[in-house]
């Protein structure tokens, strides 16, 4: 595992940080690029789309 590699551990790690920077509020992913970035990448290599991934990391459910 290399220090770029993306998997759900560190989505939901980005997606916690952007939550807690947000108050606990809504995380518009667009506006943290690290998130953004991971969660494109996580979605490609995944197959499955940016939504999935983005729950996925919201929730820890895997919807595909």
């Amino acid at each position: 595992m290399g220090i770029f590699d993306v998997n759900e551990d560190r989505i939901k790690a980005l997606y916690k940080r952007a939550w807690y920077d947000c108050d606990r509020g809504f995380v518009d992913s667009r506006k943290y690029p690290e998130l953004d970035h991971a969660l494109t990448q996580f979605a490609r290599e995944n197959n499955c789309t940016y939504d999935e991934a983005f729950i996925l990391a919201k929730t820890g459910k895997r919807m595909f």
